[in-house]
């Protein structure tokens, strides 16, 4: 049995997939196995994958005869074929550190009262050149989670029992290519990728798995984010609108576990949320659905500013604007 499964779902990618696969292969520790699922691609990822399969018997395919139309499916399959007790994940336009694999298993190893554990990411150019600052460290992830860490050494942190709480109230923290899960210690939800959460399904999990138990973070770069126009969303009300209904689904779950002024807090932030899929849906035209969501914030309680938005809405529709 392999000590990891690393996961690649793609679709056309041929770009950069060449670099993805190469990072995988590059790792200090060998003990892997490595499920990429094609997922229907037109152009000449299919002759890719089958080269690279043919050169390394760690490479487990499957070609998808039509396009899913997004990752959680193809996801979804090659979890349900994993074989190691480890699972991470990494999208055909990112890459590995040569020493991800290695650090996080054996992190995982040392304490298997574990999850999960997640590292930082450094975001780079469509060619490569990193941005300054990475993943965590431009939201300052230290500072704000700073009374959830605490050191073990070597870069290490344990998040505390309480860090899904700060991952329902400030940040989720975690990045799809950033994370090792141990789906045999998670015994209440199994992980899976849920397609009602378009855009948002990876964060979805992250808060499924931070509710049923605890996660460790190492404080090192160890995976490489290619920001470029094909991943870059442009449709905010879309984005605005998968956290909303991922919010609310968070904060039922949440009621187990959050104590009173948290709630009441977090019910703040997803009326934020609401406030601002409003305001996007207004600016986008679509007037009539704006007032619903704001019809929606004035059910949770007196609002002020959802009554403004309403007249706002419907001034909007007249001017014709």
């Amino acid at each position: 049995m392999p000590r990891v499964t690393v996961i690649t779902a793609t679709y056309n990618g041929t770009r950069y997939l060449s670099a993805a696969i190469d990072s995988v292969l590059a790792q200090s520790l060998a003990d892997f196995e490595y499920i990429i699922i094609n997922d229907g691609s037109t152009d000449g990822t299919a002759a890719l994958l089958q080269e690279y399969a043919a050169r390394d018997p760690r490479i487990r395919l499957v070609h998808r005869p039509t396009a899913s139309g997004g990752p959680t499916v193809p996801k979804n399959l090659a979890l349900a074929m994993a074989s190691a007790p480890y699972v991470c994940f990494l999208d055909h336009d990112d890459y590995f550190h040569p020493e991800k694999l290695a650090q996080l298993c054996a992190g995982m190893d040392a304490h298997p009262e574990w999850v999960g554990a997640f590292h930082d990411v450094q975001l780079v150019e469509e060619d490569g050149k990193p941005h300054s600052g990475t993943y965590l460290s431009n939201a300052d992830f230290k500072q704000i989670a700073a009374a959830h860490l605490a050191p073990l050494g070597q870069d290490w942190y344990d998040c505390g029992e309480r860090f899904y709480e700060f991952m329902s109230l400030r940040y989720a923290a975690i990045h799809t290519i950033s994370v090792i899960l141990a789906p045999g210690r998670l015994l209440q939800d199994p992980v899976s990728f849920r397609a009602r959460f378009r855009g948002s399904d990876d964060t979805d999990l992250w808060l499924r798995v931070g509710f049923q138990g605890r996660l460790g973070y190492l404080d090192q770069v160890l995976a490489f984010y290619r920001q470029h126009g094909s991943n870059l969303s442009s449709d905010n009300v879309a984005m605005t609108q998968n956290a909303v209904e991922l919010h609310e689904d968070n904060y039922l779950r949440a009621r187990a576990r959050l104590r009173k002024p948290e709630m009441a807090a977090y019910r703040k932030k997803i009326l934020s949320y609401r406030n601002s899929l409003a305001y996007g849906l207004n600016r986008a035209g679509r007037y009539a659905d704006a007032r619903t969501v704001y019809r929606d914030m004035l059910r949770a309680g007196p609002s002020l500013r959802a009554l403004r938005g309403i007249g706002k809405s419907w001034l909007l529709q007249l001017l014709g604007r």
